[in-house]
């Protein structure tokens, strides 16, 4: 049970945010098929670790949520954190990832 509260908060909160933004940017940029397929196989991978590591720290999965929902803490930053592949896959795919003001956004992988 609590393992499925977990994968629910951060699927809202996190990975869901995150997956959708990443979706529309890569979409506006024409960004290559590769680099889309390497950022969901990261979010799939990626929110497999969320999940393992919320569940095995409890309060590190509240706070990280909570963190990310109150704009705290960047989606984008969790993600990478969670597994190598993710940080490879955010990497990748930040030239395609630019702010309103069309600066690059700041990514820490």
């Amino acid at each position: 049970m609590i393992h499925d509260l977990f994968a629910w908060l951060l699927a809202t909160f996190v990975i869901g945010p995150v997956q959708a933004e990443f979706a529309n940017r890569m979409h506006a940029a024409q960004a290559p098929a590769a680099i889309v397929q390497q950022v969901q196989a990261c979010v799939v991978d990626g929110t497999t670790a969320l999940v393992q590591r919320a569940t095995g720290d409890p309060w590190w999965g509240i706070a990280t949520t909570i963190s990310v929902a109150v704009g705290l803490t960047d989606a984008k930053s969790v993600l990478a954190g969670a597994s190598p592949a993710c940080a490879d896959a955010i990497a990748a795919v930040r030239p395609f990832l630019t702010n309103d003001a069309g600066k690059k956004d700041n990514v820490e992988v």
